[in-house]
């Protein structure tokens, strides 16, 4: 086989993994949604011990595709909040930035606030707030 059989060979089958790689990113899932490219796992049991965690306002953790935040003393379900960090353009990652208190999105700039409102696209909807319950000292997400 001459080299330029070889290089076109090669390179066909990594031009249909490549397509296949893009098509899965860009693509839905059944509800409509994006689908999310890095999909984090399951929120449902994602719990905070607060005797450890989050014990002063501002303070924050990331887990399991969900960023948790104390927006107020006391320990009640209304002193935090919860978000999806999965980009709701296309489904990836967004970062946290404590300094400017936005959320960033790697893949295409979308940018969020600290209360997860779309500041600016390619994005048309801000991040997806989830629902927190507290049970003593445990905050647990819910999804």
């Amino acid at each position: 086989m001459k080299r330029n059989e070889f290089l076109t060979t090669l390179t066909g089958g990594f031009s249909v993994a490549c397509v296949a790689c893009m098509a899965q990113a860009c693509s839905k899932d059944e509800s409509g949604a994006p689908a999310a490219v890095n999909a984090p796992g399951s929120t449902k049991g994602f719990s905070v011990n607060l005797d450890t965690e989050l014990k002063t306002i501002n303070n924050f953790i990331a887990r399991n595709g969900v960023i948790v935040f104390r927006i107020s003393s006391g320990n009640t379900a209304a002193s935090f909040v919860a978000y999806s960090t999965v980009c709701p353009h296309e489904g990836a990652t967004v970062e946290y930035n404590a300094s400017t208190t936005n959320f960033l999105c790697p893949a295409h700039g979308s940018t969020f606030s600290s209360t997860g409102a779309l500041i600016q696209g390619p994005a048309t909807k801000g991040l997806t707030v989830l629902v927190v319950e507290l049970t003593g000292s445990t905050l647990r997400v819910i999804g």
